[in-house]
């Protein structure tokens, strides 16, 4: 509304339903965030943190505190900004979402949740209740992100979630944000990385697939050379960061 792409003769306040859809749970082998989950929430989850430290990256350059007080999970993922931060972790955590209606709940895959800039899979009679997030042993994850001000839009953004046993990649997916008209997944990467040591120069290869498959378009923020650069750059700096995690751990 606020970019003039819509405008409704009627407005609902779903404000009384964060009793019930907010809440960050781990149960079993996931963990379920409710759509009104506020960014401050996110950022201030210590389970959350442990599980998935690329939340806390990500939040730590959202917006503003005004914003990450009042702004939550569901709001980011149906705007459906192709520069949304938490679009890009979700893609690279795998998460599906959960899509309620008068005809009962459906759950949908980020792939499936996007279809097309500022348009998503929820229909006119429905509402995203959740967001699930599936938990492995052996990974960790990491965000980063190039912007023209603290709190901006992402010029380019990567997130990047690695999973490791005996010191080989056993999966791997990256994210990016600000480079095509939607969130864009990179199953080459996984591909690239599943079964290989860790290395700059594996790295350097996955950054190069990134470069490749993004479709940044040229604005104020920059040139098409220049995001592509970002995506390569930012894309080996998450892959790297999220593997010295992994290795933490095991300190």
């Amino acid at each position: 509304m606020k970019l003039r792409l819509a405008s409704f003769d009627t407005l609902i306040d779903i404000n009384g339903l964060h009793d019930e859809l907010s809440y960050i749970r781990h149960e079993g082998d996931e963990v379920r965030i409710g759509a009104l989950t506020r960014h401050r929430d996110l950022l201030e989850s210590q389970e959350l943190f442990t599980l998935f430290p690329i939340f806390r990256d990500a939040e730590h350059v959202i917006a503003d505190p005004v914003v990450r007080n009042r702004g939550t999970l569901g709001g980011s993922l149906c705007q459906a900004d192709p520069s949304e931060d938490l679009s890009a972790v979700c893609t690279a955590l795998n998460a599906s979402c959960v899509i309620r209606g008068s005809d009962g709940e459906r759950v949908v895959s980020m792939e499936d949740f996007y279809r097309g800039p500022y348009e998503t899979a929820v229909g006119d009679a429905e509402i995203l209740t959740e967001v699930r997030l599936p938990v492995r042993p052996g990974g960790s994850s990491a965000y980063r992100k190039v912007e023209r001000r603290a709190g901006d839009w992402a010029v380019t953004s990567s997130a990047a979630a690695v999973w490791m046993s005996e010191g080989k990649i056993t999966d791997a997916r990256v994210g990016l944000a600000a480079v095509g008209p939607n969130t864009t997944g990179i199953p080459a990467i996984s591909e690239l990385l599943r079964g290989q040591a860790p290395s700059d120069e594996l790295f350097s290869r996955a950054g190069a697939l990134a470069a490749e498959a993004c479709t940044p378009a040229q604005d104020l923020r920059g040139t098409v050379e220049y995001k592509r650069h970002l995506a390569n750059e930012l894309t080996k700096r998450a892959l790297n960061a999220s593997v010295e995690r992994i290795n933490e751990q095991g300190a």
